[in-house]
């Protein structure tokens, strides 16, 4: 998309850092252009949304304008333009981001364990997810934020580093090839930068470079179960408590909908609905 494309309000925004910066019609072309819209729809989105940006609106504001256009187009649409957000409500403690990403190794072919304590060469560490096969073996460090905004710096990736380096020395180090580090936000540029230096594996919002974790959420269909509308939010909850992270999981879980609350009419129009986005159609 051309920078001609759009007409730039020069007006500052408010991000959810507190922070102000310039409102960008490309910025907010770029975040839709992934949810599969046809390009018109989305250009035409885009106008829209901009042509009600004031001074001093804020990016929630401008993400909510936008999210209701999208999903009045299509509620497959609107699950992949809100997937941050949907990840973000797995929160607000980091368990049940990790077990989604415990979930994205099973899917590499990894049997997974999530929060078990290992001993290092010095002191004993909880480890968030083990994944391992005969052969191989992997340490998994989560990091969690409440929001979006939050990036991952140098300390934590040091933080990590340096737990690896103790437990591959220790009684439980043995077949361990790496450590990851997987977060729910982006990492900075030392952060990075360190990671390619070292060994030390990224997932996360912009890592790796050629495929983000997001993105492998999508090619994996690992999409969490707070990605759908239908579903009340103590339903979301009780699922969550239940270590029932993802859509695709659900798809096994019409009794315990039951329980919940949900009638057969509900359930079949939800499970439509999953199938819909695991398969790839709007």
């Amino acid at each position: 998309m051309s920078k001609s494309s759009f007409k730039r309000k020069n007006i500052n925004i408010i991000k959810s850092t507190g922070a102000a910066e310039k409102f960008s019609p490309i910025k907010l072309h770029n975040s839709l252009r992934h949810c599969g819209l046809p390009v018109n729809k989305t250009k035409s989105i885009v106008q829209e949304v901009t042509r009600h940006v004031k001074k001093g609106s804020t990016t929630k504001e401008i993400y909510s304008k936008a999210f209701k256009l999208v999903r009045n187009e299509s509620s497959i649409a609107a699950i992949h333009y809100s997937l941050k957000r949907a990840i973000l409500d797995l929160g607000p403690s980091g368990h049940a981001f990790e077990h989604l990403v415990s979930k994205y190794f099973e899917e590499l072919g990894y049997s997974t364990q999530v929060g078990v304590l290992l001993g290092g060469e010095f002191v004993k560490h909880e480890v968030d997810v083990i994944a391992q096969t005969s052969s191989e073996k992997y340490y998994v460090e989560c990091k969690f934020h409440n929001q979006v905004g939050k990036k991952n710096d140098i300390k934590i990736a040091l933080y990590v580093k340096a737990r690896w380096d103790d437990l591959k020395a220790g009684e439980d180090g043995s077949n361990l090839l790496g450590f990851y580090l997987a977060s729910n936000t982006a990492f900075t540029k030392d952060v990075l930068d360190y990671a390619a230096g070292t060994g030390l594996r990224l997932l996360g919002l912009n890592a790796p470079k050629d495929e983000p974790f997001i993105e492998k959420i999508k090619r994996y269909n690992l999409y969490p179960v707070t990605s759908l509308r239908r579903l009340k939010k103590y339903v979301k909850a009780e699922l969550i408590k239940s270590n029932i992270v993802t859509c695709k999981q659900l798809l096994n879980e019409k009794a315990f909908l039951l329980e919940l609350g949900l009638d057969t009419n509900d359930i079949e129009l939800l499970f439509k609905e999953i199938h819909l986005l695991l398969e790839g159609r709007q």
